[in-house]
Protein backbone atom coordinates (compact mmCIF):
# COMPACT_ATOMS: atom_id res chain seq x y z
CA UNK A 1 0.00 0.00 0.00
CA UNK A 2 2.66 2.62 1.41
CA UNK A 3 4.75 1.11 -2.43
CA UNK A 4 1.64 2.07 -4.33
CA UNK A 5 1.21 5.22 -2.66
CA UNK A 6 5.08 6.71 -2.89
CA UNK A 7 4.54 5.91 -7.09
CA UNK A 8 0.92 7.91 -7.03
CA UNK A 9 2.80 10.59 -5.25
CA UNK A 10 5.99 10.36 -8.09
CA UNK A 11 3.72 10.32 -10.96
CA UNK A 12 1.80 13.43 -9.49
CA UNK A 13 5.21 15.32 -9.01
CA UNK A 14 6.20 14.54 -12.30
CA UNK A 15 3.31 15.51 -14.07
CA UNK A 16 3.49 18.97 -12.18
CA UNK A 17 6.81 19.51 -13.07
CA UNK A 18 5.78 18.57 -16.81
CA UNK A 19 3.09 20.93 -16.80
CA UNK A 20 5.12 23.83 -15.41
CA UNK A 21 7.39 23.32 -17.75
CA UNK A 22 5.09 23.66 -20.94
CA UNK A 23 2.72 26.21 -19.17
CA UNK A 24 3.18 29.68 -20.30
CA UNK A 25 4.89 32.11 -17.32
CA UNK A 26 2.53 35.16 -16.69
CA UNK A 27 4.50 37.73 -14.54
CA UNK A 28 2.08 39.10 -11.66
CA UNK A 29 4.13 42.53 -11.28
CA UNK A 30 4.13 42.96 -15.22
CA UNK A 31 1.75 45.93 -15.88
CA UNK A 32 -0.45 45.39 -19.44
CA UNK A 33 -2.13 48.64 -17.95
CA UNK A 34 1.61 50.27 -19.50
CA UNK A 35 0.81 48.03 -22.71
CA UNK A 36 -0.56 51.20 -24.14
CA UNK A 37 -0.39 51.36 -28.03
CA UNK A 38 -1.15 55.38 -28.68
CA UNK A 39 -2.11 55.97 -32.60
CA UNK A 40 -3.52 59.17 -34.15
CA UNK A 41 -5.98 58.88 -36.92
CA UNK A 42 -6.00 62.63 -38.69
CA UNK A 43 -7.06 64.32 -42.11
CA UNK A 44 -4.76 66.94 -42.46
CA UNK A 45 -6.49 69.28 -45.38
CA UNK A 46 -3.21 69.06 -47.78
CA UNK A 47 -5.35 69.24 -50.89
CA UNK A 48 -3.75 68.97 -54.55
CA UNK A 49 -4.28 71.93 -56.99
CA UNK A 50 -7.68 73.89 -55.42
CA UNK A 51 -6.04 74.12 -51.68
CA UNK A 52 -3.80 76.91 -52.39
CA UNK A 53 -5.43 79.61 -49.49
CA UNK A 54 -4.75 77.66 -46.33
CA UNK A 55 -1.07 78.05 -45.58
CA UNK A 56 -0.96 74.98 -46.47
CA UNK A 57 3.04 74.80 -46.28
CA UNK A 58 2.76 76.98 -42.63
CA UNK A 59 0.45 74.25 -41.52
CA UNK A 60 2.23 71.24 -42.75
CA UNK A 61 5.63 72.93 -40.45
CA UNK A 62 3.51 73.57 -37.76
CA UNK A 63 1.59 69.84 -37.44
CA UNK A 64 5.11 67.93 -37.73
CA UNK A 65 6.62 70.54 -35.19
CA UNK A 66 3.65 69.40 -32.66
CA UNK A 67 4.08 65.91 -33.64
CA UNK A 68 7.64 65.53 -33.53
CA UNK A 69 7.49 64.80 -29.89
CA UNK A 70 4.31 63.27 -29.29
CA UNK A 71 3.83 60.38 -27.49
CA UNK A 72 2.09 58.38 -30.71
CA UNK A 73 3.70 54.94 -31.88
CA UNK A 74 1.73 55.52 -35.15
CA UNK A 75 0.12 58.61 -36.64
CA UNK A 76 -2.00 58.18 -39.79
CA UNK A 77 -2.84 60.37 -41.68
CA UNK A 78 -5.84 61.45 -44.31
CA UNK A 79 -5.36 64.38 -47.46
CA UNK A 80 -1.75 64.63 -47.61
CA UNK A 81 -2.05 64.66 -51.53
CA UNK A 82 0.43 67.63 -51.52
CA UNK A 83 4.10 65.91 -51.89
CA UNK A 84 5.36 69.52 -50.65
CA UNK A 85 3.51 69.33 -47.18
CA UNK A 86 4.55 65.75 -47.37
CA UNK A 87 8.34 66.10 -47.75
CA UNK A 88 8.34 69.46 -44.97
CA UNK A 89 6.68 66.84 -42.64
CA UNK A 90 8.82 63.59 -43.23
CA UNK A 91 11.65 65.92 -42.60
CA UNK A 92 10.86 66.85 -39.32
CA UNK A 93 9.32 63.82 -38.70
CA UNK A 94 12.13 61.31 -39.55
CA UNK A 95 14.02 61.43 -36.28
CA UNK A 96 10.79 59.95 -34.19
CA UNK A 97 9.12 58.90 -36.33
CA UNK A 98 11.47 56.40 -38.85
CA UNK A 99 9.40 54.23 -40.28
CA UNK A 100 7.16 55.98 -43.37
CA UNK A 101 5.01 54.32 -45.85
CA UNK A 102 2.91 55.80 -48.58
CA UNK A 103 1.52 57.91 -49.61
CA UNK A 104 -1.42 54.54 -50.86
CA UNK A 105 -1.78 54.30 -54.44
CA UNK A 106 0.73 56.90 -55.78
CA UNK A 107 0.33 58.43 -59.46
CA UNK A 108 2.17 60.49 -61.72
CA UNK A 109 0.32 61.16 -63.95
CA UNK A 110 -0.96 65.12 -64.30
CA UNK A 111 -3.95 66.29 -63.08
CA UNK A 112 -4.40 63.28 -60.74
CA UNK A 113 -2.69 62.58 -57.44
CA UNK A 114 -2.48 59.88 -55.02
CA UNK A 115 -4.73 58.66 -52.18
CA UNK A 116 -3.81 61.26 -49.28
CA UNK A 117 -3.17 57.87 -47.09
CA UNK A 118 0.63 58.15 -45.50
CA UNK A 119 1.53 56.68 -42.28
CA UNK A 120 4.33 57.80 -39.74
CA UNK A 121 5.60 55.09 -37.02
CA UNK A 122 7.62 54.89 -34.29
CA UNK A 123 7.67 50.64 -34.58
CA UNK A 124 8.35 49.18 -38.48
CA UNK A 125 5.13 47.94 -39.76
CA UNK A 126 4.58 45.27 -42.98
CA UNK A 127 2.04 46.60 -45.55
CA UNK A 128 -0.16 43.52 -46.31
CA UNK A 129 -2.07 45.19 -49.24
CA UNK A 130 -3.46 48.29 -50.64
CA UNK A 131 -6.69 48.77 -52.74
CA UNK A 132 -7.62 51.74 -55.52
CA UNK A 133 -11.42 52.07 -54.88
CA UNK A 134 -13.34 51.00 -58.39
CA UNK A 135 -15.71 53.57 -57.96
CA UNK A 136 -15.89 57.60 -57.19
CA UNK A 137 -17.34 60.47 -58.44
CA UNK A 138 -17.32 64.39 -58.56
CA UNK A 139 -13.80 65.77 -56.95
CA UNK A 140 -12.66 62.79 -55.55
CA UNK A 141 -12.34 60.68 -59.15
CA UNK A 142 -9.17 63.27 -59.21
CA UNK A 143 -7.57 61.19 -56.52
CA UNK A 144 -6.79 57.45 -56.68
CA UNK A 145 -8.71 56.92 -53.32
CA UNK A 146 -8.48 53.44 -51.56
CA UNK A 147 -7.48 52.10 -48.16
CA UNK A 148 -4.49 50.31 -46.96
CA UNK A 149 -3.72 47.08 -44.17
CA UNK A 150 -0.48 47.00 -41.76
CA UNK A 151 0.82 44.94 -39.41
CA UNK A 152 2.64 45.02 -36.36
CA UNK A 153 3.48 44.11 -33.49
CA UNK A 154 3.46 46.26 -30.01
CA UNK A 155 5.26 44.44 -27.22
CA UNK A 156 4.16 41.03 -27.90
CA UNK A 157 0.60 41.66 -29.58
CA UNK A 158 0.55 41.24 -32.92
CA UNK A 159 -1.90 44.20 -34.51
CA UNK A 160 -3.59 45.05 -38.14
CA UNK A 161 -4.61 48.30 -39.17
CA UNK A 162 -6.21 49.76 -41.38
CA UNK A 163 -6.73 53.06 -43.14
CA UNK A 164 -9.04 54.66 -45.46
CA UNK A 165 -10.63 58.09 -46.52
CA UNK A 166 -14.24 57.54 -48.19
CA UNK A 167 -16.19 59.25 -50.65
CA UNK A 168 -16.63 63.07 -50.21
CA UNK A 169 -20.15 64.21 -51.02
CA UNK A 170 -23.76 62.84 -50.57
CA UNK A 171 -22.85 59.65 -52.58
CA UNK A 172 -24.17 57.18 -50.13
CA UNK A 173 -24.10 53.96 -52.73
CA UNK A 174 -20.49 54.85 -54.18
CA UNK A 175 -19.49 54.74 -49.64
CA UNK A 176 -21.32 51.44 -49.59
CA UNK A 177 -19.50 49.99 -52.03
CA UNK A 178 -16.25 51.10 -51.48
CA UNK A 179 -16.54 49.33 -47.90
CA UNK A 180 -17.68 46.10 -49.87
CA UNK A 181 -13.86 46.43 -51.78
CA UNK A 182 -12.32 46.96 -47.69
CA UNK A 183 -14.08 44.31 -46.37
CA UNK A 184 -13.06 41.92 -48.88
CA UNK A 185 -10.14 42.54 -50.55
CA UNK A 186 -8.49 43.59 -47.00
CA UNK A 187 -10.57 42.98 -43.50
CA UNK A 188 -11.47 39.57 -44.91
CA UNK A 189 -8.41 38.50 -47.03
CA UNK A 190 -5.96 38.89 -44.21
CA UNK A 191 -8.18 38.15 -41.74
CA UNK A 192 -6.46 35.73 -38.56
CA UNK A 193 -8.53 35.29 -35.37
CA UNK A 194 -6.10 35.81 -32.75
CA UNK A 195 -5.03 39.35 -34.49
CA UNK A 196 -7.56 42.36 -33.26
CA UNK A 197 -8.03 44.56 -36.89
CA UNK A 198 -8.26 48.39 -35.98
CA UNK A 199 -10.00 50.50 -38.80
CA UNK A 200 -9.33 54.52 -38.94
CA UNK A 201 -10.04 56.74 -41.14
CA UNK A 202 -11.99 59.76 -42.62
CA UNK A 203 -15.47 57.93 -43.61
CA UNK A 204 -17.58 60.78 -44.50
CA UNK A 205 -20.96 59.61 -43.24
CA UNK A 206 -22.67 61.21 -40.19
CA UNK A 207 -22.90 58.87 -37.20
CA UNK A 208 -25.95 60.89 -37.18
CA UNK A 209 -26.90 59.59 -40.32
CA UNK A 210 -28.21 56.43 -38.49
CA UNK A 211 -28.87 54.08 -42.01
CA UNK A 212 -25.65 54.85 -43.54
CA UNK A 213 -23.62 54.76 -39.86
CA UNK A 214 -25.13 51.33 -38.90
CA UNK A 215 -24.84 49.56 -42.78
CA UNK A 216 -20.90 50.58 -42.65
CA UNK A 217 -20.41 48.64 -39.03
CA UNK A 218 -22.58 45.57 -40.49
CA UNK A 219 -20.57 45.61 -43.88
CA UNK A 220 -17.18 46.03 -41.99
CA UNK A 221 -18.43 43.88 -39.37
CA UNK A 222 -17.32 46.09 -37.12
CA UNK A 223 -18.00 47.77 -33.79
CA UNK A 224 -17.80 51.54 -32.81
CA UNK A 225 -17.20 52.57 -29.17
CA UNK A 226 -17.62 55.75 -27.08
CA UNK A 227 -15.57 59.14 -27.19
CA UNK A 228 -14.04 60.10 -23.82
CA UNK A 229 -12.74 64.03 -23.56
CA UNK A 230 -14.98 67.01 -23.62
CA UNK A 231 -15.33 67.57 -27.79
CA UNK A 232 -17.97 64.67 -29.05
CA UNK A 233 -17.24 65.59 -33.08
CA UNK A 234 -14.36 65.27 -35.45
CA UNK A 235 -15.94 67.91 -38.14
CA UNK A 236 -16.98 71.36 -37.18
CA UNK A 237 -19.06 73.75 -39.59
CA UNK A 238 -19.62 75.72 -36.46
CA UNK A 239 -16.22 76.64 -34.57
CA UNK A 240 -13.20 75.42 -36.88
CA UNK A 241 -11.99 78.15 -38.82
CA UNK A 242 -11.08 76.03 -41.36
CA UNK A 243 -14.66 74.13 -42.03
CA UNK A 244 -17.04 76.90 -40.70
CA UNK A 245 -19.84 77.85 -42.74
CA UNK A 246 -22.91 79.52 -42.51
CA UNK A 247 -25.65 77.34 -41.04
CA UNK A 248 -22.71 74.95 -40.16
CA UNK A 249 -22.98 71.04 -38.72
CA UNK A 250 -21.29 69.42 -35.73
CA UNK A 251 -20.60 66.16 -37.18
CA UNK A 252 -18.61 62.71 -36.58
CA UNK A 253 -17.64 61.24 -39.79
CA UNK A 254 -14.22 60.10 -38.33
CA UNK A 255 -13.76 56.78 -36.62
CA UNK A 256 -11.84 54.22 -35.23
CA UNK A 257 -13.61 50.86 -35.51
CA UNK A 258 -12.64 47.15 -34.21
CA UNK A 259 -12.93 43.58 -35.21
CA UNK A 260 -11.55 41.20 -32.91
CA UNK A 261 -12.77 43.49 -30.29
CA UNK A 262 -12.27 40.55 -27.81
CA UNK A 263 -8.31 40.46 -27.63
CA UNK A 264 -8.55 43.99 -26.92
CA UNK A 265 -8.97 44.47 -23.13
CA UNK A 266 -9.72 47.96 -23.55
CA UNK A 267 -9.75 50.95 -26.32
CA UNK A 268 -9.97 54.73 -25.43
CA UNK A 269 -11.29 57.07 -28.02
CA UNK A 270 -10.87 60.82 -27.74
CA UNK A 271 -10.81 64.07 -30.13
CA UNK A 272 -7.71 65.74 -30.67
CA UNK A 273 -8.41 69.84 -31.51
CA UNK A 274 -4.99 70.63 -32.80
CA UNK A 275 -5.01 74.88 -32.59
CA UNK A 276 -1.88 77.19 -33.16
CA UNK A 277 -0.38 80.42 -34.62
CA UNK A 278 -0.15 80.01 -38.71
CA UNK A 279 0.58 82.58 -41.05
CA UNK A 280 0.39 84.67 -38.10
CA UNK A 281 -3.04 84.48 -36.53
CA UNK A 282 -4.25 82.00 -34.32
CA UNK A 283 -5.98 78.85 -36.22
CA UNK A 284 -7.47 75.14 -36.33
CA UNK A 285 -4.44 73.07 -37.88
CA UNK A 286 -7.07 71.48 -40.17
CA UNK A 287 -10.69 71.20 -40.88
CA UNK A 288 -10.67 67.85 -39.25
CA UNK A 289 -10.14 67.34 -35.76
CA UNK A 290 -8.11 64.31 -34.63
CA UNK A 291 -8.80 61.12 -33.35
CA UNK A 292 -6.81 59.49 -30.76
CA UNK A 293 -7.44 55.90 -30.00
CA UNK A 294 -5.14 53.92 -27.02
CA UNK A 295 -5.58 50.44 -26.98
CA UNK A 296 -4.67 48.22 -24.23
CA UNK A 297 -4.70 44.18 -25.79
CA UNK A 298 -6.12 41.74 -23.84
CA UNK A 299 -2.98 38.80 -25.09
CA UNK A 300 0.35 38.84 -25.65
CA UNK A 301 1.98 36.37 -27.45
CA UNK A 302 4.47 34.07 -25.44
CA UNK A 303 7.94 34.25 -27.04
CA UNK A 304 8.77 30.23 -26.45
CA UNK A 305 5.84 28.96 -27.99
CA UNK A 306 3.96 31.65 -29.50
CA UNK A 307 0.80 30.94 -28.00
CA UNK A 308 -1.26 33.38 -26.76
CA UNK A 309 -1.00 34.21 -22.80
CA UNK A 310 -4.55 36.43 -21.46
CA UNK A 311 -3.60 39.55 -19.80
CA UNK A 312 -6.19 38.51 -16.51
CA UNK A 313 -5.82 41.60 -14.68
Amino acid sequence: MKRNLFFIGLFMTLFTLQALATTPFINPDHSFGNRQLKILSWNIYMLPYISLFNNNGERAKVIASTLQTSDYQIIVFQEAFSSKCRHIMAQYLAKAYPYQYGPVNKNNLPFRTNSGLWVVSKIPLTELGQIQFSLSKGFDMVARKGSALFQGNFEGSTFQLLTTHLQADNSSEVRVKQCDEIRDHLLNKFYNPHIPQLICGDFNIDMDDRPNYQQMLQTLDAQNGELSGAVKVTYDEVNNNLAKIANGKRRIIDYVLVRNGNLIHNIERKVQTFFSQVGGRASNLSDHYAMEFNVNFATIADPNNSNLISAVR
